[in-house]
């Protein structure tokens, strides 16, 4: 089984060994993704890293070595994420009824909501009941009822298989399929939802080296027209994902400069201590990576000393 990110159901069977292709972003996703193997009471989750070049290598054997002793990222808690207070809200609606007090009480518990002001929290309330502040979201329905003389808050009908069925935080793909009109509706492309969602009907877009007019945006599809000669708008294009945690990028650092300033076999006896478990090519790699670094105009880059341009 090949996944990117090894989100593993309820329904998926016993994994014995995982195969981790290039170095885990950071030592958190490591850890996340190696324990999917052996996942149940008193297992042993094994997993192997293959680096996919000499700079891999590097980052490889920190993260593994970091793995082996615990030390993950420091985690931070998000303070008042209003999305998943609205998800909450809506699902005790559904099942109870609440009063404004009450509910504050309750929420406050949690220590993402410690702080959460009153203001902000009727903010949510009167979104969730239908009191947007524009126009632009009035075909939004609200999802649970308010009654201000009480202060009472009820879930509207629909509201408990809309809590059951939208929770958790994890974004959808945001991409929509992009098809000709027509008896033949081959696929032509696809384009990032923020585009589509800026788009109106008779725009034209660049798809690849063609231009095309859009004649239907439906809920998970646009339907396109060729529009020869004719100059479109450049789809949205986004980068490569986030680098690696700042936290890592230090002690990636510091491990280069450990290494780099030892002798080749007194680096390769280092990373042997390690115990990361490299084939018997490997240790000598990671010092001749330092070696060539510090051959570099300025001298090796590392955590105390920056690249030179």
């Amino acid at each position: 089984m090949a996944t990117s990110s090894l989100e593993l159901g309820i329904d998926m069977g016993a994994v014995d060994l995982v195969i981790q292709i290039g170095s885990p972003p950071s030592v958190a996703a490591g850890m996340q993704r190696v324990g999917r193997a052996g996942h149940q009471v008193d297992a042993t989750s094994l997993g192997v890293v293959l680096p996919q070049h000499r700079g891999d290598l590097l980052e490889s054997a920190v993260v593994a070595e970091r793995m082996r002793t615990g030390t993950i990222e420091e985690v931070h808690a998000p303070r008042n994420p209003l999305d998943v207070l609205a998800q909450q809200i809506v699902a005790m609606t559904a099942m109870d009824d609440w009063s404004v007090d009450d509910l504050g009480v309750l929420v406050r518990r949690a220590a993402s909501f410690a702080s959460l002001p009153a203001s902000v929290l009727e903010a949510v309330l009167d979104m969730l009941a239908g009191r947007y502040p524009s126009d632009a979201f009035a075909e939004l329905r609200p999802r649970i009822t308010w009654d201000r003389a009480t202060g009472i808050l009820r879930g509207r009908p629909g509201a408990q298989r809309l809590a059951v069925t939208s929770g958790g935080t994890i974004p959808d793909r945001g991409m929509f399929d992009v098809f000709l009109v027509g008896e033949k509706a081959s696929r032509v492309g696809e384009l990032d939802e923020e585009m589509v969602y800026e788009s109106r009907v008779s725009d034209v877009v660049l798809l690849g080296s063609s231009s095309w007019r859009i004649e239907e945006i439906t809920a998970d599809r646009v339907l396109v027209t060729p529009a020869p000669g004719r100059p479109g708008r450049l789809p949205f294009w986004h980068g490569d994902a986030p680098g690696r945690p700042a936290e890592l990028g230090r002690v990636l650092g510091a491990f280069l400069r450990e290494v780099g300033r030892l002798t080749t076999p007194a680096a390769a006896e280092r990373v042997r201590a390690a115990g990361l478990g490299l084939g018997h090519r490997q240790p000598a790699a990671l010092p001749r990576r330092a070696t060539g670094c510090r051959r570099a105009p300025g001298g090796r880059p590392h955590d105390r000393r920056r690249a030179v341009p």
